[in-house]
């Protein structure tokens, strides 16, 4: 056998070893007639429909594995995992647990994630005890600096929610602190507070796409959630067909949305709409993170969200979905 022949019988039983792209195919119990969106980042998303629990998907090839969302049009089912050039199978129950397999990055994740469970639990008990032992400390020391530090940090760095952190801050007393620290400390605890539920949330205006100005008084009458984002962050945009759905499915029982972004132009908004079929306002004063409301409503990263009863008044903040779903089902 000539060279040249060698060369190609090779070349074609390389090819045929190795997976061109990545598939997916699904045999899960309980998944009928539903879409099966997948989502590879913010911009790519793609579906397939299942019929009696069975559905196939054909990606396109992958530079290195990625780690992938699959989920159902209804959210009833989904999950994360590592999509590689290969044939991947999904097998089990819609309400129960899923298998994987044929995703050898999949297979060392999950082999990385028991490797490291001790240390995440050791981990999540000592975070469960970090409050009440600082609390003790603070109580010994409630004029201490150290003690405003920590409280101090627990906002500024960490996000820590208001209810979760105003506990700690009525360990110190307040009367012994001064200065840069505090000063900055109260302004954006005085501005948490007044964010809270049962409190008005401020009025505002802002211009949508058309340079209509859409302001608070205008959702009068309807529930309202206010989502604070950025178009072409993964953050915000990985969340907007999952919030579409809960558009429809209560736009109907007096709820719509309101998107108030940060934006430098118009451009990337006019894109969203146009990608997603968004039906809800989307609006901006094109200032990015000049926008008053940083300022003025402590926002210090995107996605925040206020659900507001018809009256403007704040239900609750910063609600996942299901909890948002829960928290319509249960308003009348």
């Amino acid at each position: 056998m000539n060279n040249f022949i060698r060369i190609v019988l090779g070349i074609m039983f390389l090819s045929c070893g190795r997976e061109a792209s990545f598939t997916v195919t699904g045999d899960v119990e309980g998944l009928d007639d539903v879409m099966v969106y997948f989502e590879l980042g913010a911009r790519q998303v793609d579906s397939v429909k299942a019929v009696g629990g069975h559905f196939e998907y054909k990606g396109n090839t992958l530079e290195a594995p990625e780690y992938i969302t699959v989920r159902s049009g209804n959210n009833q089912w989904g999950g994360r995992f590592w999509a590689e050039n290969s044939r991947i199978k999904i097998t089990g129950s819609a309400t129960g647990s899923c298998e994987i397999t044929g995703s050898r990055t999949e297979d060392e994740y999950q082999l990385y994630r028991e490797h490291m469970k001790p240390v995440w639990m050791a981990k999540e008990a000592a975070n469960s005890m970090e409050d009440s032992v600082f609390m003790e400390f603070a109580r010994r020391y409630p004029r201490s600096q150290v003690s405003l530090n920590h409280v101090y940090n627990c906002r500024l760095l960490h996000k820590y929610s208001f209810p979760r952190l105003n506990v700690l801050f009525q360990c110190l007393d307040t009367t012994a602190f001064k200065g840069r620290q505090w000063n900055t400390f109260m302004e954006v605890y005085n501005i948490d507070r007044k964010l809270q539920p049962g409190c008005t949330f401020p009025a505002f205006s802002f211009p949508d796409v058309f340079d209509t100005s859409l302001s608070l008084a205008d959702y009068k009458g309807r529930y309202l959630l206010v989502t604070i984002g950025s178009a072409g962050l993964d953050e915000y945009e990985n969340g907007l067909l999952s919030r579409k759905e809960l558009y429809d499915q209560y736009a109907d029982k007096g709820f719509t949305m309101m998107d108030i972004l940060l934006e430098r132009n118009k451009e990337k908004m006019i894109k969203v709409i146009a990608n997603y079929g968004i039906k809800w306002d989307l609006v901006s004063d094109c200032k990015y993170w000049d926008c008053y409301i940083v300022r003025e409503w402590g926002i210090d990263h995107i996605c925040q969200n206020f659900l507001l009863d018809r009256e403007g008044k704040i239900i609750a903040r910063n609600l996942s979905l299901g909890d948002l779903k829960k928290t319509m089902n249960d308003l009348k």
